[in-house]
């Protein structure tokens, strides 16, 4: 069981840990406990050690101390024994380093100061690298290392829980009473059961009042993956702070953050955000060019086309997510290139500029945490797009691909809710985007060996549209084309014979495809010819698999599969017997699916396999009641016709 532990319960153990001193037991140990005794590998003690200190200047700086220790099991465990540490070069520094590795028959290694490499890891951060040598199953690798941050604002994310059980994982904090720091932790993993202490010490020569914290936990599994998951960090038992204001004796408090308004308005006077698109000479350069290709649009729904296709087709991402702009719209247009932050500033620029209604959306993105509303807290956001009003038509606005249509972000940014940061009117919104539609129509003859020779005629929209022309566009052989991996995964022994692209598809939008193909649906067995009718699945088995659900079902977007096939059987075969057509609706109608199948003629049957979901998010709580209806479409999906030899 997991469970947290309070500070008197853990003094004792705690203060047994010293670096580089291993006990027999952890030595000889070779399976993790209970459960968890096929894990590759198992943490015996992570800790995190923060407080905050003064600089010679006068200035605050936080100081976390990391020692952690872990027991290699098997090896497919040795890949853990390459250690990357990333830091920002500017604001942190990174030193106190001590790395060692505890040999199963007590021997050991100590790296030395050339074991440390230090590169470039991005235009931001440098990152260290060690490896531990002479690894093998059973050995015991720990590090150690101290880290200052210039930034006290955010103090690093502590999570409890990994992809491996942890035996003992505890975070501390010693902070001086006048920074008062916010718990963003989720109540429904961190239970409020630690004890914090006030102890006197010293913050630049002056010995004043500190909260001593301190959180523990114990016997901790490994997390489970489960499929359709977002933000999966959300649910991990995890200690999350942020500074919400400062109170220096004999001043008056200074609030670190205030209210979403207040913050815009800042954000709104800054040179790398609200004036990057509001001063015309930013982007003069770029509208000089781009204005002429405006003539004669008439609604504002196709001079943002125009602007849209120009951004998207002119300016490649660099593969950064950003949300400010280091560069103005012009130097943009003139290297064109730039972060996901400065294209969409750019469009953003040109929409003011031809007096369209346009405003800045900010997102975290998919995986990076849930979007924090209660506070304006900016470090959250990756990631800024466009809300556009078109003729009286809310559409977003996220340039990055030509072959993404407008109102159609990417799927990374579909974090669900987004700010949006008009200083006249800060707020938060859904994020709505059309649903995706995947249609696949069959015509399938099978002969007696159970190969079937397949035309198909299918449409894409939608995202299933976009992934599809991303598909043609980096495919290398035709094994690689849209729909083509999802028949292959489920029959390996597929061919594609050919496949055509109607004439005058556009760049974008809708894609329609068609292929024929040679795929071996049956299996004969004696008298029998066992079929496998649907080629497409459309749920992952996972998603039925477990009895209880952790975490949210998350699609990201609503979408609908339709698969239709019309199947002429094999020569002297018939039905044995036919499946039950049904029908099947969630609860709140957001999840409908039919499955119909009936005879059409003497030798061919006509299926109708259609699954439609219009929610994104489904909770935990919802699972039991929805747990039958996934597993009714995977069945659905998986479904297998007798045939038999008539006599």
């Amino acid at each position: 069981m997991m469970s947290f532990i309070t500070t008197s319960l853990f003094s004792q153990n705690a203060a047994d840990i010293k670096f580089g001193k291993v006990s027999p037991e952890d030595r000889a140990l070779m399976t993790a406990p209970g459960a968890d005794s096929a894990a590759e590998a198992y943490v015996l003690y992570d800790v995190l050690d923060l407080d905050i200190n003064q600089d010679p200047d006068g200035r605050p700086y936080m100081k976390e101390f990391r020692h952690r220790r872990l027991k290699l099991l098997t090896e497919a465990s040795f890949e853990r024994a390459d250690v990357e540490i990333v830091y920002n070069r500017e604001s942190q520094r990174l030193y106190a380093l001590n790395a060692m590795v505890h040999l199963p028959d007590g021997g050991f290694e100590k790296l030395n100061k050339k074991d440390f490499i230090r590169e470039r890891y991005d235009d931001d951060r440098d990152v260290l690298k060690f490896t531990f040598p002479g690894i093998r199953e059973g050995a015991i690798i720990e590090y150690s290392y101290a880290k200052n941050d210039e930034y006290i604002t955010v103090p690093a994310r502590y999570f409890f829980q990994e992809d491996i059980p942890v035996r003992y994982a505890e975070y501390r904090a010693v902070i001086p009473y006048i920074f008062n720091y916010l718990s963003l932790s989720n109540s429904s993993q961190i239970y409020d059961v630690n004890e914090r202490t006030t102890v006197n010490q010293s913050y630049g020569g002056e010995i004043m009042r500190h909260s001593s914290i301190r959180w523990a936990m114990q016997d901790i599994p490994a997390f489970t993956d489960q499929p359709y998951v977002n933000n999966f960090q959300d649910y991990i038992p995890q200690v999350r702070m942020q500074l919400q204001s400062v109170a220096y004796p004999g001043r008056p408090v200074q609030a670190v953050f205030s209210d979403w308004k207040s913050t815009t308005q800042k954000m709104n006077d800054w040179s790398d955000f609200g004036k990057i698109y509001q001063i015309k000479s930013n982007s003069n350069k770029v509208w000089k060019a781009i204005s002429p290709q405006l003539a004669g649009k008439q609604t504002e729904a196709e001079q943002a086309q125009v602007l849209y296709d120009f951004v998207a087709g002119k300016i490649s991402w660099d593969g950064k997510y950003r949300w400010l702009a280091e560069n103005t719209p012009n130097k943009v247009f003139e290297a064109a290139t730039g972060s996901s932050g400065e294209a969409s500033l750019l469009l953003l620029a040109l929409l003011k500029q031809a007096e369209i209604e346009a405003e800045p959306i900010l997102v975290p993105l998919r995986n990076g945490g849930s979007p924090i509303e209660l506070y304006p807290i900016l470090s959250q956001f990756d990631h800024v797009m466009i809300l556009a009003n078109l003729d009286g038509t809310p559409t977003i606005l996220d340039p990055g691909s030509i072959r993404r249509p407008m109102g159609l972000p990417r799927v990374a940014a579909l974090n669900h809710r987004g700010f949006v940061a008009n200083p006249k009117n800060p707020r938060w919104i859904d994020l709505q985007v059309p649903k995706a539609v995947q249609t696949v129509v069959a015509e399938m003859v099978i002969d007696e060996s159970g190969e079937a020779e397949i035309d198909v005629n299918s449409r894409l929209s939608s995202y299933f549209g976009f992934r599809g022309r991303e598909m043609l566009d980096e495919m290398e052989n035709d094994s690689e084309l849209p729909l083509i991996d999802e028949v292959i995964e489920k029959f390996p022994e597929a061919e594609l014979v050919s496949h055509e692209i109607p004439e005058g598809d556009e760049e974008s939008g809708p894609l329609s495809l068609k292929m024929k193909m040679k795929v071996p649906v049956g299996q004969p067995i004696d008298d029998y010819l066992y079929v496998q009718p649907i080629m497409c699945p459309v749920l992952d088995k996972g998603l039925a698999d477990v009895e209880k659900r952790l975490y949210p079902v998350d699609f990201a977007y609503p979408w609908q599969q339709r698969y239709i096939s019309t199947i002429t059987l094999p020569e002297g075969y018939v039905i044995d017997e036919l499946p039950d057509s049904q029908r099947i609706t969630s609860e709140d109608g957001t999840i409908n699916c039919t499955f119909a199948i009936q005879e059409k003629g003497s030798n061919q049957l006509s299926l109708n396999f259609t699954v439609s979901v219009n929610r994104t998010v489904y909770q935990p709580s919802e699972y039991g009641a929805l747990k039958q209806i996934f597993k009714m479409i995977i069945d659905f999906q998986d479904t297998t016709l007798v045939l038999k030899r008539a006599k």
